[in-house]
């Protein structure tokens, strides 16, 4: 297993999850051409999300002082989806 510490863990999974969030979003829009490159990191993400959130979890069992892993992962209050204009 790596060894991160509890800080980059956190933090990366939540870069992931926005990453995860904003080609959902894109792939939606209808507005890429070429959606299979989009779908294609889209599942590279989601593989990442996956691998970061067993990290996270055994964090949390052995024991870290972290937000729940369902705390993390959801949205915030006032999350709004990417904006996909800006891209």
């Amino acid at each position: 297993m790596v060894n991160l510490d509890t800080q980059t863990l956190l933090s990366s999974l939540q870069a992931v999850r926005e990453q995860v969030w904003k080609y959902e979003a894109l792939i939606d829009s209808d507005t890429v051409r070429d959606i299979e490159d989009y779908e294609e990191l889209l599942y590279m993400y989601k593989e990442a999300l996956n691998v970061l959130s067993g990290h996270y979890q055994t964090a949390l069992d052995e024991g870290e002082d972290l937000p729940s892993l369902q705390e993390v992962l959801a949205p915030g209050k006032g999350h709004k989806p990417a904006d996909i204009s800006k891209i």
